[in-house]
Protein backbone atom coordinates (compact mmCIF):
# COMPACT_ATOMS: atom_id res chain seq x y z
CA UNK A 1 0.00 0.00 0.00
CA UNK A 2 2.82 2.43 0.81
CA UNK A 3 4.43 1.69 -2.54
CA UNK A 4 1.20 2.52 -4.38
CA UNK A 5 0.88 5.79 -2.49
CA UNK A 6 4.47 6.69 -3.32
CA UNK A 7 3.98 5.91 -7.02
CA UNK A 8 0.76 7.96 -7.05
CA UNK A 9 2.51 10.91 -5.34
CA UNK A 10 5.38 10.79 -7.83
CA UNK A 11 2.96 10.77 -10.75
CA UNK A 12 0.90 13.61 -9.31
CA UNK A 13 3.84 15.85 -8.32
CA UNK A 14 4.56 17.27 -11.82
CA UNK A 15 0.91 18.29 -12.27
CA UNK A 16 0.87 20.04 -8.90
CA UNK A 17 4.15 21.84 -9.65
CA UNK A 18 2.85 22.94 -13.05
CA UNK A 19 -0.33 24.33 -11.51
CA UNK A 20 1.66 26.26 -8.89
CA UNK A 21 4.21 27.50 -11.43
CA UNK A 22 1.53 28.91 -13.72
CA UNK A 23 0.47 31.11 -10.81
CA UNK A 24 -2.83 32.22 -12.33
CA UNK A 25 -5.60 32.17 -9.83
CA UNK A 26 -9.11 33.18 -10.68
CA UNK A 27 -9.29 35.99 -8.15
CA UNK A 28 -7.52 39.01 -6.76
CA UNK A 29 -7.75 38.57 -3.01
CA UNK A 30 -11.48 38.31 -2.28
CA UNK A 31 -12.57 39.46 -5.77
CA UNK A 32 -13.30 36.74 -8.33
CA UNK A 33 -12.46 37.09 -12.00
CA UNK A 34 -15.44 37.35 -14.33
CA UNK A 35 -16.06 33.83 -15.72
CA UNK A 36 -14.53 33.39 -19.18
CA UNK A 37 -12.53 36.62 -19.04
CA UNK A 38 -9.03 36.85 -20.46
CA UNK A 39 -6.11 37.96 -18.31
CA UNK A 40 -4.44 40.99 -19.94
CA UNK A 41 -1.88 42.07 -17.36
CA UNK A 42 -1.03 43.03 -13.83
CA UNK A 43 0.69 45.89 -12.06
CA UNK A 44 1.54 47.06 -8.56
CA UNK A 45 2.26 50.40 -6.95
CA UNK A 46 2.48 52.16 -3.61
CA UNK A 47 0.63 55.37 -2.89
CA UNK A 48 -2.67 57.08 -2.24
CA UNK A 49 -5.38 56.22 -4.72
CA UNK A 50 -9.16 56.43 -5.13
CA UNK A 51 -9.50 58.44 -1.90
CA UNK A 52 -7.94 55.69 0.21
CA UNK A 53 -4.81 56.20 2.36
CA UNK A 54 -1.27 55.27 1.34
CA UNK A 55 -1.40 51.60 0.42
CA UNK A 56 0.33 48.89 -1.54
CA UNK A 57 -1.86 48.40 -4.63
CA UNK A 58 -2.17 45.35 -6.86
CA UNK A 59 -4.05 45.59 -10.16
CA UNK A 60 -5.29 42.90 -12.53
CA UNK A 61 -6.67 43.77 -15.96
CA UNK A 62 -9.12 41.43 -17.66
CA UNK A 63 -11.08 41.53 -20.94
CA UNK A 64 -14.42 39.96 -21.74
CA UNK A 65 -16.60 39.65 -24.81
CA UNK A 66 -19.68 39.31 -22.57
CA UNK A 67 -22.24 42.13 -22.61
CA UNK A 68 -21.37 45.10 -20.38
CA UNK A 69 -24.60 44.70 -18.36
CA UNK A 70 -23.75 41.10 -17.51
CA UNK A 71 -20.25 41.98 -16.29
CA UNK A 72 -21.49 45.02 -14.34
CA UNK A 73 -24.22 42.94 -12.68
CA UNK A 74 -21.70 40.23 -11.72
CA UNK A 75 -19.49 42.75 -9.88
CA UNK A 76 -22.45 44.65 -8.40
CA UNK A 77 -23.59 41.41 -6.73
CA UNK A 78 -20.18 40.28 -5.42
CA UNK A 79 -20.38 40.22 -1.65
CA UNK A 80 -17.49 39.85 0.72
CA UNK A 81 -18.32 38.94 4.29
CA UNK A 82 -17.54 41.78 6.69
CA UNK A 83 -16.90 44.34 3.93
CA UNK A 84 -18.94 47.41 3.19
CA UNK A 85 -19.52 48.94 -0.20
CA UNK A 86 -18.39 52.50 0.24
CA UNK A 87 -19.33 53.87 -3.17
CA UNK A 88 -20.88 52.75 -6.44
CA UNK A 89 -21.31 54.74 -9.66
CA UNK A 90 -22.01 54.37 -13.35
CA UNK A 91 -21.01 57.05 -15.83
CA UNK A 92 -21.84 57.30 -19.53
CA UNK A 93 -18.83 58.06 -21.73
CA UNK A 94 -18.63 58.82 -25.44
CA UNK A 95 -17.03 55.42 -26.10
CA UNK A 96 -19.20 53.44 -23.65
CA UNK A 97 -20.18 53.27 -19.98
CA UNK A 98 -17.99 52.96 -16.90
CA UNK A 99 -19.10 51.25 -13.67
CA UNK A 100 -17.04 51.67 -10.50
CA UNK A 101 -17.45 50.05 -7.11
CA UNK A 102 -15.35 50.73 -4.03
CA UNK A 103 -15.23 48.31 -1.09
CA UNK A 104 -13.45 48.77 2.22
CA UNK A 105 -12.70 46.86 5.39
CA UNK A 106 -11.42 49.21 8.08
CA UNK A 107 -10.46 46.38 10.45
CA UNK A 108 -8.11 44.74 7.95
CA UNK A 109 -7.18 48.07 6.34
CA UNK A 110 -7.85 46.70 2.88
CA UNK A 111 -9.62 48.30 -0.06
CA UNK A 112 -10.97 47.05 -3.36
CA UNK A 113 -11.80 49.03 -6.48
CA UNK A 114 -13.66 47.41 -9.38
CA UNK A 115 -13.92 49.24 -12.70
CA UNK A 116 -15.94 47.82 -15.59
CA UNK A 117 -15.55 49.77 -18.81
CA UNK A 118 -17.58 49.23 -21.96
CA UNK A 119 -15.44 49.69 -25.08
CA UNK A 120 -17.85 50.05 -27.97
CA UNK A 121 -15.18 50.34 -30.66
CA UNK A 122 -13.65 46.94 -29.87
CA UNK A 123 -16.91 45.43 -28.62
CA UNK A 124 -15.19 44.28 -25.43
CA UNK A 125 -15.46 45.01 -21.75
CA UNK A 126 -12.34 45.97 -19.79
CA UNK A 127 -12.28 44.92 -16.13
CA UNK A 128 -9.81 46.43 -13.67
CA UNK A 129 -9.60 44.83 -10.24
CA UNK A 130 -7.50 46.71 -7.69
CA UNK A 131 -6.66 45.76 -4.12
CA UNK A 132 -5.04 48.14 -1.64
CA UNK A 133 -3.37 47.05 1.56
CA UNK A 134 -2.78 49.94 3.97
CA UNK A 135 0.85 50.50 4.91
CA UNK A 136 0.26 49.91 8.61
CA UNK A 137 -0.76 46.30 7.92
CA UNK A 138 1.83 43.86 9.30
CA UNK A 139 1.79 41.68 6.16
CA UNK A 140 3.55 44.41 4.14
CA UNK A 141 6.39 45.32 6.45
Amino acid sequence: MKRQALVFALLLAPAVLLAVACGRSDRLGDLPYFPGSTHVGKASSIGEAHGFPRSKWEQIELRSAAPYEQVREFYAKVTISGWTSTFESETPKSAGRVYSRFLADAKRKQFYVVTVEERQASRTVAILLRRGLAKEDARWR
